[in-house]
Formats: C-alpha cells, structure tokens, sequence
C-alpha cells in the first residue's frame, strides 16, 4: 500500500487549500492552492516578526527606563543602594609637595622657585554609615567617615622619611591676625617666634606637614594669647584620617529621580556661611560620589565640595569611553574661574565684601580654614591669571591634562566610573611692616601642596556594569531590529518567489489526504486519485 510520511503541514495545507478553493475570490492570483496555503503562512510568519521586532523597539526602552530608575533611587531593595553606600571603585589620594628651593632670596623680595616631590599616595576608603531613611520627607541622611593607608609601591618615597622646605603655615596665620592685633599681642607673637626659633620658611617633614604635629610656636604662643590658638597641632589633613566632614541629608529621589542624592542639607544647614552672597552660600548638586540617572548633556552637574566649602558647576565637555561604556565627560569651564571683577556671578567668593576679590583662578578659604591664609586654585595655577602665574620664578607647568578636575559620568545611572578631583593649596604671602622677619618679602601666592583624589571603574566592576548599562539596550536593539530585518527579508523573498512561479504557470502537485487517498490538483481541478494505481 502506498504510504508517505504524514505531519501537521499536511493537514494545516489542505484545509487552507480547501478554504482557499472555495472562498479565494476571482480577481486573486489562481495557483496551486496548496503553494497559496503555505505561502500565506509563511507571509503571516514574516509578518509577525517584523511586528514583534517593532514592539519590542517599542516597549523595551522605557520599560528598561523605569527599570533603571527603581535601581537607581535611593531604597535598600534597588540595586545601586550598595554602590552608593560603599563604592565599589578604588579611590587614591595623591599628594605633590612643593619644595621651595631659594628662600632665602624670597626673605629679600625675590620670586620663588620651587619644585613638586610626589606622589605619596594613600588608598582612601569612605562608606556612607549612621544611615536614617525619612520615607516622610523622602530624604536619606548619614555621615561618611573617610580613612587612608599608606600605599608605598604606588609613592616616591616615605613620607616620614623626608623633609622640604615651604612657608611656616601656623606662624604667618598668627603674624596675619595679629596685623590687627594691638602693640602688646604683637610683641607676644615676636617673642614666641624668637623662643621657639621660629623662621618665616621652615624645613619640615613631609608627613607632618600632611597629617600633622604639635607645633612648638603655638604652644609658646597659646601662654600669651590663649583666645587666638584653637588648637597647636598643624597639619594641612589633621585631624581628617578616620574622621568624617559631616551630616548630609539628601534627596531619595523617590518622588523625583532628577534629585536622587541631592544634597538638602549638610549639618543641618541648607546654606553655608563662609560666603558674602546667598547665590554663593548654596548647597547644590550632590558630593560627586552618586548622581541622577538620565543625565542631559544640555544641563550643567553640580557638586558640593567641603573641601573648599563651596558648590561647584561641571558643563559637558564631551563623550568619552571607560572600559568600553560611553560617559560624559564634566569639567570646570574656565569662565567659572574668573574672579568677581571679571565674572559678576563671582563677586559673592569675593571675601570679606566685592573689594577683596582675589585675581581669577584663585579662592580664599581663610573663612573655611581656621583663618589660615589658604587660597585654593587647580594645580600649577591651571586657568589662573597669568600675573598669578608669573609671581613664581620657576616650577609651574600648567596642562590641563594633567591638572584640571573632571567627572566622566554614565548618562544613563547617573554612576561616576572615573573621578580626577585636583586642588592646590597655596598661601597668600605678603609683607607685614608690623614684624621684621616680614617686611621685604614678595605678595606671592605661594604653592605648598597639590592633590589628586582619583577613582575608576576597575576590570571586574567594568564587566558587570555593561551588563546593567550597555547589554540590555544592546540586547534590544538587535533582537528588535533583527526580528524586522528577518521579516521583510523573508517577505520579500517570498513575494519574489510567487510571482516568479506565477510566471511559469500551474505546476502539477499532490497532496496527500491519508493512506487511501492522494490529491492530484492540474488546472486548477482537483481529482481524488487511488494511491494503488
């Protein structure tokens, strides 16, 4: 008996050949009805993938949108709470010192020169603790204790083993205040100075200077004038290892993912008062270490500093790619440098009033550093004015690669994958007709340390955020557009196929209806054939 394999495409073509037969209208291409049976099958297949493909495209993105920004918002059950708690990057913390190699020309009125010795490079640690939701005002507030270990193989040398020569910081504050001291004090600044051999430039090591030491000069100062010495340990990070900068409240971004961790208030104040305008007195932005997702790069970032106890503004600059994610990148515009003369919005930087501004590219932070004489600027006076640049006789090299601060932030997390935060801490020196040792010295604003506080996204931290950030869109614009491209390839294919057949005319074709019985369709007439015949 005559026998031929049997399966659901059989059964599925003939009863559409059947439809079709009886209901196919007059004016349709008349074929082999079994071929127009699988042919629309096939069409409607390919159809189905191009219109899949479509929504997929469609629906995926904002879908992986809302997904991204329930991770990213402030909450214990999303997925970016752990990174903003304890950030999973190493962060450095290098420090240059600068090495004044002719002060005794600077005592009689010479320029400065000087050269930087460094790195020495810390490993800094810094998680968030002390932790308190207020699901009621949607904020999150907790301190975040900063601690650094010596990192020898990545450093010069030992900071403990080695001295250079800078500005005496804790005896030009007190000769400083003492400017508007009366005649009895500044006698008492003169004579501690003179028991303690105190001298204008001093010779200290480098680890001291960094993290402090208890300072002869203050001590002896501190019996005449007790008021005027909060404290007689001097060091530019004293008292910072293993101590935190504050209480932060911030933005859980619940309500608004735009302000996820966006700073409402730092110890319990929502505006500074180192500062002589309420513009220049605001807290804004976040601390650098977690931001909004679905940055715009249209819109500037903003970060709050208590290093220099002030807020700064980062435009785009442009796209960038770390470990293979595209970023953008943040930087300072120079223009936010000027000085208050030149950039009115400035002016409230401008200390004690508009009538001290200091030239562009500098910052006093005497407010903010126990009315040390500091003024902050980028390394090398980066985007500083050039009659600061020219005060020092030798050893400044500005470049901007090396020396300015920048954010190269993912646009979509909000997740900062490489940080170079760059300062330079100088002293404002000057001659103080009041005092001896001071009189013929030069106004200069003398470096006497630079910082870079770096972080990155390592290998291993690199390849699990593709897979959050960069694979799921990648993953949807492939399957999406392969889905339709598929489809209309395949659509196309068969349109070509059918028309080419029709060209050639009827084509004889059996289909088998069971065991017993065979269709033979020619001319578009069917008979019923025995399959033993």
């Amino acid at each position: 008996m005559f026998q031929r394999p049997f399966s659901d495409v059989n059964i599925t073509c003939l009863m559409i050949t059947i439809i079709l037969k009886k209901y196919t209208p007059t004016f349709l291409p008349q074929g082999t009805m079994a071929g127009q049976a699988c042919a629309i099958i096939g069409l409607v297949t390919f159809i189905l993938f191009v219109v899949i493909g479509i929504v997929i495209l469609t629906v995926a993105p904002p879908i992986i949108h809302d997904m991204t920004e329930s991770n990213i918002v402030l909450s214990t059950r999303g997925i970016g709470y752990g990174f903003w708690k304890s950030p999973p990057f190493p962060i450095l913390l290098q420090l240059w010192v600068w090495n004044l190699t002719n002060p005794d020309d600077v005592m009689r009125g010479a320029k400065p020169k000087i050269s930087q010795i460094g790195p020495f490079t810390y490993r800094e640690n810094r998680p968030k603790t002390n932790i308190t939701f207020d699901s009621q005002n949607n904020t999150v507030s907790y301190i975040s204790p900063q601690s650094y270990v010596f990192a020898p193989e990545l450093s010069f040398c030992d900071p403990t083993k080695i001295n250079f020569t800078t500005i005496n910081v804790p005896y030009i504050t007190a000769v400083s205040e003492a400017s508007f001291w009366g005649v009895v004090d500044r006698v008492g600044v003169t004579l501690a100075a003179k028991m303690t051999h105190s001298t204008v430039f001093k010779s200290v090591r480098v680890y001291d200077f960094i993290w402090g030491y208890t300072d002869p000069f203050l001590e002896e100062l501190k019996k005449v004038k007790k008021d005027a010495v909060p404290t007689t340990f001097f060091g530019i990070f004293a008292g910072r290892n293993n101590s935190h900068d504050g209480v932060y409240v911030v933005d859980s971004g619940k309500r608004n993912s735009s302000f996820t961790n966006v700073i409402q208030t730092f110890n319990g104040d929502r505006l500074l008062t180192f500062w002589s305008t309420e513009q220049c007195n605001m807290i804004n932005g976040t601390d650098a270490t977690y931001n909004p997702p679905f940055l715009d790069e249209n819109e500037p970032v903003y970060v709050f500093s208590s290093d220099i106890c002030r807020s700064i503004k980062a435009s785009f600059e442009g796209l960038r790619k770390v470990q293979g994610i595209t970023v953008h990148r943040y930087v300072g515009p120079p223009d936010d440098f000027d000085s208050g003369l030149v950039n009115p919005a400035n002016l409230g930087f401008c200390t004690p009033d508009s009538s001290h501004c200091l030239p562009g590219g500098l910052l006093n932070v005497s407010n903010c550093q126990k009315n040390a004489p500091v003024v902050m600027s980028l390394p090398h006076f980066l985007y500083t004015d050039p009659a600061v640049q020219d005060m020092i006789a030798d050893g400044i090299y500005p470049d901007k690669e090396h020396h300015q601060t920048f954010f190269d932030i993912e646009p979509q997390t909000g997740a900062p994958l490489r940080i170079n935060k760059r300062l330079q801490i100088n002293v404002h020196v000057k001659a103080y007709e009041q005092f001896l040792d001071w009189k013929h010295l030069p106004e200069i604003y003398l470096p006497t340390m630079w910082l870079n506080e770096s972080t990155s996204i390592g290998d291993d931290n690199g390849s699990e955020f593709r897979w959050l950030t960069l694979y799921p869109h990648l993953i949807t614009l492939c399957v999406g557009w392969g889905l339709v491209a598929i489809g209309l390839i395949l659509i196309i294919v068969s349109v070509t196929v059918f028309f080419m057949r029709k060209r050639k005319g009827p084509r004889n074709s059996r289909v088998l209806v069971n065991e017993e019985t065979e269709v033979q369709t020619w001319d578009n007439e069917t008979q019923y054939l025995d399959p033993s015949t």
